[in-house]
C-alpha cells in the first residue's frame, strides 16, 4: 500500500540501545505551567533528550523512565489533565513543548544540538505541530496520529473551537459534524459504547476544502526524520490515513528521504508506548472502542517500541 509513496517502511536493522547501569534519577517538574516527569541516565556527561507526550488519557506520560534507562534524558510533559493543566484538549497552547525545549536545553546533562520528541494520540499531534514551530526538535517519532487540526474535545455546550493555540490565538481547526456530534449523544444517553472515528471521519467529510487546508499540519517544515506509526483498524480516528498524509507531503516538499512509516495489521489505537491497549476501554457511562484484537494490539505495542527506539538511536 506505501510502496506507491517510495518512503522506507522498514525500520533498518541497527542495532539497539543497551541499557544503562545504575537507576536513572527521576525529578517531578512542576514549574508554572510546565508539569512532567525528568528521569536523568545514571552515567555522567551530556545525553541525547527526548521529550514524551501522552495522549487522550491525559497527565504525565511515564514512558520517561523507560527511555532513561536506554540513555536519553527524558521528559515526560503533561499538557492537559494534570494540575494546573486544563481538563481537556481545549485551547492547548503548543508553546507548552517549547517551554520544554527550554527546560531541557537549559541542564548541563542534556545535549541541546540532540533534542527528538515522541507523541502519542493527540500528543502525536502535539508533537508534529511544535517540531512545525521549533526547530531545535531534531527528530519526531508519531504513534497514532492525526494529520489535522480538530475540534476541542470538551463537549461542554459552549461554540466550536480548536484544540490547539500558537501566539495566543487559535489554530484553524476542522469543526465537528452535527451528525457525528447526534451518535454520540446518543451512546451517552443509552450508556453505549462509541468509537470516536465515527465523529472525526464524518466531520472530515463535511469540511469544506478551504477549512481541511487551514487544518493540515504543516509537516513539510519539519527540518528532521519523522516516524509515523499507525494500526490500520484504529477506531479512535484513521491513523493509517494520518501517516499516508504526512508522508505525502513530506514527499512532496523533499522532505521525507529519512522518514519511516509502518501499519500495523489488525491494530487499533496507541495509548501507550510499549504496553499493549486494550480494544475498548471503559470512560464513566460510556466505553470507548479503540480498535485492534488482544493479540494484534500486543504484537504491536511490541513492534512500536523497538522502531521507536531503533529510530531515536540512527536520528539522535
Amino acid at each position: 500500500m506505501f510502496a506507491a509513496l517510495a518512503l522506507a517502511v522498514l525500520v533498518a536493522a541497527a542495532p539497539l540501545p543497551a541499557p544503562r547501569p545504575g537507576e536513572p534519577i527521576e525529578e517531578q517538574i512542576r514549574q508554572n505551567s510546565l508539569v512532567g516527569q525528568f528521569a536523568e541516565p545514571p552515567d555522567p556527561g551530556r545525553h541525547p533528550a527526548v521529550i514524551v507526550l501522552g495522549g487522550i488519557n491525559g497527565g504525565i506520560p511515564h514512558e520517561a523512565l523507560s527511555f532513561a534507562l536506554l540513555g536519553y534524558a527524558s521528559f515526560g510533559v503533561a499538557y492537559f489533565g494534570a494540575p494546573p493543566l486544563p481538563n481537556a484538549v481545549d485551547g492547548i497552547p503548543v508553546e507548552t513543548v517549547s517551554r520544554a525545549v527550554d527546560y531541557l536545553v537549559a541542564r548541563p546533562d542534556v545535549d541541546p544540538a540532540r533534542i527528538g520528541i515522541v507523541g502519542l494520540s493527540t500528543g502525536g499531534e502535539l508533537a508534529l505541530l511544535a517540531a512545525a514551530r521549533d526547530s531545535r526538535i531534531k527528530t519526531v517519532a508519531v504513534i497514532s496520529p492525526s494529520a489535522y487540526v480538530w475540534f476541542a474535545t470538551a463537549f461542554d455546550g459552549r461554540p466550536d473551537r480548536s484544540s490547539w493555540t500558537a501566539n495566543n490565538g487559535p489554530l484553524p481547526f476542522i469543526p465537528p459534524a452535527q451528525r457525528g456530534l447526534d451518535a454520540l449523544s446518543r451512546a451517552y444517553d443509552s450508556n453505549g459504547t462509541f468509537a470516536f472515528r465515527e465523529l472525526y471521519d464524518a466531520s472530515l467529510a463535511a469540511a469544506t476544502g478551504d477549512a481541511i487546508a487551514g487544518a493540515t499540519i504543516p509537516v513539510e517544515r519539519i527540518a528532521g526524520p519523522i516516524l509515523c506509526l499507525a494500526g490500520d483498524d484504529d477506531r479512535e480516528w484513521d491513523s493509517a490515513a494520518a501517516c499516508r498524509t504526512i508522508a505525502a507531503r513530506r514527499r512532496d516538499a523533499q522532505r521525507g528521504a529519512r522518514d519511516e512509516v509502518a501499519i500495523e495489521r489488525g491494530a487499533g489505537h496507541a495509548l501507550s508506548l510499549g504496553s499493549p491497549t486494550p480494544d475498548v476501554i471503559p470512560a464513566g457511562r460510556m466505553r470507548f472502542v479503540l480498535g485492534g484484537s488482544p493479540d494484534a494490539n500486543a504484537r504491536a505495542a511490541a513492534d512500536e517500541w523497538v522502531k521507536t527506539v531503533t529510530f531515536l538511536a540512527k536520528t539522535l
